[in-house]
């Protein structure tokens, strides 16, 4: 890229972000994160399985801020209070690369189950997101809470207020075979009172997921960008003074 174009770019990125937003139609999923990290839960006779190798890198979570620079949501979204950048909304950061995928047969008459077993902060939420129905909605408000999964490919979105301290956070989730069947209307999840009181069927074995996440202190993305147009501007002047009169 230019140098020219660079320059550019920074002087638009330092305008004041309500003339050059975009309103997002949609939550920045595990694309825009790093990609998707999906444990594989199978069965074998009585005994769930899991195939998950935890990433090398654990993932960030961060604000709408840094994850799409500038944009906000619709306040007609049902996650906007929750996730658009202040003063808009909470400004939360989140996270959903996570997500738990199925390889097996269910048993005729059962149900899967995912439970919070423990969570690092009380402050950490989980939210079951499905954009087509404008769908935001609060699971796993407390630790031994559960819902029922109809084993597609489900990523819950985990969020931390937005003055969460540095450090790293951590959750754990098992997943069981529960005495029950699964109720269609909020996406893979279901959490309607049966659900969330659905027994856990005891002659077959669990699984449980652990997951862990990283919170980064950083300097704000308008210093940065200050910071390397400042030292663009710099070389510029370097490399072309003006001459002298």
């Amino acid at each position: 890229m230019k140098k020219s174009l660079l320059f550019a770019i920074c002087l638009v990125a330092l305008l004041p972000a309500g003339s050059r937003a975009v309103t997002l139609t949609s939550i920045p999923g595990p694309d825009d994160q790093g990609g998707m990290i999906m444990p594989m839960v199978g069965i074998s006779g009585n005994a769930l399985t899991l195939m998950f190798m935890p990433p090398m890198n654990k993932p960030d979570l961060l604000s709408l801020n840094e994850w799409s620079f500038g944009d906000d949501f619709s306040p007609t979204a049902a996650w906007y209070p929750k996730l658009n950048p202040a003063p808009g909304g909470a400004a939360a950061l989140f996270n959903n690369q996570y997500g738990f995928m199925w390889g097996g047969t269910m048993p005729v008459g059962k149900a899967l189950g995912i439970r919070l077993l423990t969570r690092s902060s009380s402050d950490m939420e989980s939210w079951n997101y499905v954009n087509s129905l404008n769908l935001f909605d609060e699971v796993f408000a407390n630790v031994g809470d559960q819902v029922l999964w109809n084993g597609n490919m489900w990523h819950n979105y985990f969020t931390l207020p937005n003055n969460a301290p540095a450090g790293s956070y951590t959750a754990s989730l098992e997943v069981f075979i529960a005495d029950a069947t699964f109720t269609a209307g909020t996406g893979w999840a279901d959490y309607t009172p049966g659900a969330m009181s659905a027994a856990q069927d005891m002659t077959y074995s669990t699984v449980t997921v652990n997951y862990s996440w990283d919170v980064i202190p950083e300097p704000s993305t308008y210093a940065l960008l200050f910071l390397a147009c400042t030292g663009l501007a710099v070389w510029k002047l370097r490399k072309h003074p003006r001459a002298a009169e």
